[in-house]
């Protein structure tokens, strides 16, 4: 197989698993915190220092809002667009992972590589999501595959050290430093299998250094001429000692990190105690060994003891899932073949399943807006191509095979979930709903959303509204004549105490946390 065929077959599968239905449902858990900032620059809000809630953003910096401002100006302010950055990350994600390990893994290793990559459950969950892990892990792990497939080929100083450097400091401006964690801890246990500790005092390595340097500092400067350093230092320092210490640990989902963080590798976890099978790694040269030794020993180790601290979650781990990857496609290629008989048991089983649940499912959700033969010719078109897989099966690697399959019963799930499971959610969203009723009841008036800060849920809300809004974060900054006010369910009998309510509970959202009102009200 050549590397072009290797990048149309990682395309079609990205674009089966993360494109059907990207814009379907509505901004679920912290999107709207992602999203709200984006849509005030495109208002005119500054790009160097995130607002939302008519305050300054200082917990993240801004580019994951800056690639979603960019599409959205490109395709309009809806779900859809805002989610694209995070599926086109996965996209560079593999497509660097079959280009950049030529002269290293064969082109079939390279493919495995980036279809374990995109079929994880956790990249399927957050990728198709408008968040920060999806852009973080893209930009983390594509620095980590150059360095390690630079290693691995045994390229100059200068390659081996100043790319990954510019895609370091680009997830750094997306989230927080972390990875640099993940980074170095590969790094140097690659180095240290070969001992070769001293390239990492290598000129390149201090160039490439400077470098990252200047590109967080081509923010950061004029970030901090707008922000007080003081008020910025205070966020990232609470942050940083809630995620030590657990200082809002929940003991329960402590007890779950490290089954959770487990989870979110599946199904390829499952093949994890493969990479401590004896003679694995025997047909590999000494460098390949290097790297698939190092690297999963740095893997192992930041993944296990970073799920022990307190206050991490099992996302803070997810860049690790590229360096995963990476290592476990040459074990794949080369694992016994009772593991490919299990493999292909469950595979078959799998697809008996999906298509029990293919034939029921276009009955169960025909309606008028959504006839039953669309559901129906997706369906048959995937399991169209996995019968042509099978017919396949004797031309191709069983590995490839197996794991192309994979993909595909990954793509016929998701379509699955488009086709048939996302009309009866759309039957059930809230905030989509409690937006059009504001919007009915108003009738063109503005609204006020009095300090919402960074609560996601009403964010969101404001997100799907037509009609004009604008934040008040405080009661200073209303003015005196009466106006309609979104206010949050547990700030109502405080906002009583400075605003004169007129009246009550023009329009409501009752859901657990998310309860909140309309209503009209002066300040007093």
């Amino acid at each position: 197989m050549n590397r072009i065929t290797a990048l149309l077959i990682v395309f079609v599968l990205w674009a089966g698993i993360f494109l059907p239905g990207l814009g379907s449902t509505e901004l679920k858990g912290e999107e709207g915190r992602r999203v709200m900032p984006a849509v005030t620059m495109l208002e005119g809000g500054s790009w160097v220092v995130p607002h939302v809630g008519g305050k300054p953003f200082l917990r993240k910096p801004p580019l994951v809002q800056w690639c979603i401002a960019g599409s959205m100006k490109l395709f309009g302010q809806n779900a859809w667009a805002a989610r694209l950055p995070s599926v086109l990350s996965v996209l560079a994600l593999a497509i660097v992972m079959i280009v950049v390990t030529q002269g290293w893994l064969i082109t079939e290793e390279s493919l495995v590589a980036a279809i374990v990559m995109m079929t994880q459950t956790a990249t399927i969950d957050k990728c198709r999501l408008a968040e920060l892990e999806a852009v973080y892990v893209g930009l983390s792990g594509i620095a980590i595959v150059l360095w390690l497939s630079g290693w691995a080929r045994g390229v100059s100083s200068w390659r081996l050290w100043l790319w990954p450097m510019v895609f370091n400091a680009l997830a750094l401006l997306a989230k927080a430093p972390l990875h640099l964690l993940f980074f170095y801890a590969v790094v140097v246990a690659v180095l240290w299998q070969q001992k070769q500790l001293r390239r990492l005092l290598d000129p390149a390595h201090g160039v490439a250094l400077l470098v990252f340097i200047a590109i967080i500092a081509a923010w950061a400067i004029p970030y901090f001429q707008q922000v007080a350093a003081s008020d910025a230092g205070r966020v990232w320092n609470r942050q940083f000692v809630e995620r030590i210490t657990g200082a809002e640990m929940d003991v329960k989902r402590y007890l779950l990190n490290i089954p959770n963080g487990l989870a979110n590798h599946l199904p390829w976890v499952l093949f994890a105690p493969l990479l401590w099978m004896r003679g694995i790694n025997d047909t590999m040269y000494p460098r390949g060994c290097s790297v698939l030794t190092g690297a999963r020993n740095a893997v192992v180790v930041c993944f296990f003891v970073l799920l022990l601290i307190p206050g991490v979650l099992p996302r803070y781990v997810q860049p690790l899932i590229a360096p995963f990857s990476l290592i476990l496609a040459p074990v794949l290629w080369n694992c016994p073949r009772r593991y490919r008989h299990w493999w292909r048991y469950a595979l078959f089983g799998l697809t008996f399943v999906l298509f029990l649940c293919a034939v029921a499912g276009p009955f169960i959700v025909a309606s008028a807006e959504r006839p039953m033969w669309t559901s129906g010719l997706a369906i048959a078109f995937v399991f169209g191509a996995s019968l042509c897989l099978m017919q396949l099966r004797r031309k191709l690697h069983e590995t490839l095979h197996l794991t192309i399959w994979t993909g595909i019963v990954a793509v016929m799930g998701i379509l699955l979930m488009a086709t048939v499971a996302m009309p009866a959610m759309k039957e059930e969203d809230n905030i989509r709903s409690f937006a059009e009723r504001i919007d009915d009841h108003l009738a063109g008036k503005p609204l006020l959303a009095y300090s919402l800060d960074d609560y996601a849920p009403l964010l969101a809300v404001l997100f799907y509204m037509e009609g004009s809004y604008r934040y008040i974060p405080d009661p200073a900054a209303a003015p005196a004549e009466a106006a309609y006010y979104l206010v949050r369910g547990k700030d109502y009998a405080k906002f009583g105490k400075k605003f004169a309510v007129a009246e009550e509970a023009v329009v409501g959202l009752e859901k657990g946390e998310e309860r909140a009102v309309v209503v009209r009200a002066m300040r007093k």
